[in-house]
C-alpha cells in the first residue's frame, strides 16, 4: 500500500485555524471597543436625565450649576474627563408665545470614543416646573482613553 503525502493537508489545516483565530480576535476587540461606546452613551443619558430634572426643578442659578457640575464629575464613568462650569451653557427664552414650559438638556461628546469618531448626543426634554420660559442647556464632555 502506498503512503499518501499529507503535508499539504497539514498546511491547509494550520492556515484554516490561523484565519479562524485571527477572525475571532478581531471580532472580540471590536465588541470590547463597541462596549466602550455603549457605556459612554449610557452615562451621557444618565447625565442628561439628571441635568434636565435638576434644571426644571431648581432653575439655572449659580448654586444649581456648581452643584450640578460637582455631581456630574462624581457620576461620570472612567474615561470621561472632569467637567468644568464653562462646559455647560444654558439659555433662557421668554419670547415664545404661548410659553412652552420646557427644559431641553443636551449632552454632547466632543471628539470620539475608540474607533467611533462620530458625535454622540443625548437629549432630554422635560416640563419646566420652575417657570414658563424655555431653558436650553448644552453640556460638552470629552473622553480620554
Amino acid at each position: 500500500m502506498k503512503k499518501k503525502d499529507l503535508k499539504k493537508a497539514y498546511i491547509e489545516n494550520i492556515l484554516l485555524w490561523m484565519v479562524m483565530f485571527i477572525g475571532f480576535v478581531t471580532f472580540f476587540f471590536f465588541v470590547i471597543n463597541y462596549a466602550k461606546v455603549a457605556r459612554v452613551k449610557d452615562n451621557m443619558d444618565a447625565i442628561s436625565d439628571y441635568g434636565a430634572r435638576l434644571i426644571s426643578t431648581n432653575g439655572t442659578g449659580a448654586i444649581t450649576i456648581s452643584s450640578f457640575i460637582t455631581r456630574v464629575n462624581n457620576m461620570s464613568v472612567k474615561g470621561i474627563d472632569p467637567v468644568a462650569t464653562a462646559d455647560l451653557i444654558c439659555n433662557e427664552d421668554n419670547t415664545i408665545v404661548p410659553p412652552e414650559y420646557q427644559v431641553i438638556f443636551s449632552t454632547q461628546l466632543a471628539g470620539g470614543v475608540s474607533f467611533y469618531d462620530k458625535q454622540i448626543v443625548s437629549r432630554r426634554v422635560v416640563f419646566n416646573e420652575n417657570g414658563s420660559e424655555t431653558v436650553t442647556c448644552t453640556l460638552t464632555i470629552t473622553y480620554t482613553e
